[in-house]
């Protein structure tokens, strides 16, 4: 009996073989990225995709201290690609896919203090990262010009 309950778990929890393709597709990702800002080192290293996934930790250092960080997941959740972020606090929040080009994704959650819209674009220097929305009414936005690590 235990056999077969594990068994149904397992067919329960499988990706369908098209949401694995479409996180697979994202191999454009991977790798560790960085940019110096004033604020300090920016860093994002996303795991090769994989099992459904592609995972990323990031993190801003400075004076040889993390002042920031991120965990986020890029899974297929309820039929959507969706980047699903853990950053600093407690509790994880979902942006679903807005938009997707072969080399550029938009993810959107209008719910959201701030960013309501992350974007990644493929780039011909690295990878171009964008944050926006409004915050008390007024449009803003933080962009990321990441380079290979060194």
């Amino acid at each position: 009996m235990r056999a077969l309950y594990l068994l149904l778990i397992a067919a329960a929890s499988a990706l369908p073989a098209e949401d694995a393709t479409e996180v697979t597709s994202l191999h454009w990702l991977t790798g560790c990225w960085e940019m110096t800002t004033p604020r300090g080192l920016v860093e994002e290293t996303w795991t090769r995709p994989s099992g459904g996934t592609l995972l990323m930790m990031g993190r801003t250092i400075r004076d040889d201290r993390t002042i920031f960080s991120e965990f986020v997941r890029i899974s297929v959740e309820a039929g959507k690609l969706t980047y699903t972020a853990r950053i600093g606090t407690p509790g994880m929040t979902a942006f679903p896919l807005l938009e997707r080009t072969p080399d550029s994704l938009t993810f959107e959650n209008k719910s959201h203090d701030f960013p309501q819209r992350i974007i990644y674009r493929r780039s011909a220097t690295g990878l171009f990262a964008r944050v926006e929305g409004e915050v008390k009414g007024k449009t803003g936005a933080q962009e990321f010009h990441y380079h290979t690590c060194r």
